[in-house]
């Protein structure tokens, strides 16, 4: 299992793709696409914080709708990301396809899912002393 990107240069460059990771995890019992990648944060804080973490959610969101939608950012991010061509259309494209699209709730429902297969494939040695994923692992945003 590749990060996104390292798959997708490797795509650009003649390489195929075996897997998907949502094909892998719906295998595993998922539903649908699980989010891979998240942000790490305390929720005491964000719990006393409220407008700071709703304003970077909603940052965040304007971020992945701005580069769902433009090819014209895409271009102007190759620099950045190093990338031209076929590989630059590749990371874009398998960008947009890992945009979270689901209800936290059922992201966290099936990240919960696979965790589960993971504490009974490698036990104590992979999850240590917790056979479940720990509440609060996918934070839900309060209401206003």
């Amino acid at each position: 299992l590749n990060f996104w990107h390292f798959c997708a240069r490797l795509e650009a460059n003649g390489f195929r793709r075996l897997i998907g990771a949502d094909a892998a995890a719906q295998a595993l019992g998922a539903s649908g696409a699980v989010s891979a990648l998240g942000y790490v944060f305390h929720d005491k804080w964000a719990n006393e914080h409220p407008d700071a973490i709703r304003g970077f959610i909603k940052a965040s969101a304007q971020s992945k709708d701005l580069l769902a939608r433009s090819d014209d950012e895409w271009l102007r991010l190759a620099p950045v990301v190093r990338a031209q061509g076929e590989e630059l259309a590749k990371l874009r494209d398998r960008f947009r396809e890992g945009i979270p699209r689901r209800p936290v709730a059922e992201d966290a429902a099936d990240a919960g899912k696979l965790y589960r297969v993971l504490a009974e494939i490698g036990g104590e040695k992979l999850v240590g002393r917790a056979p479940e994923m720990a509440p609060g692992t996918f934070w839900q945003v309060p209401p206003q």
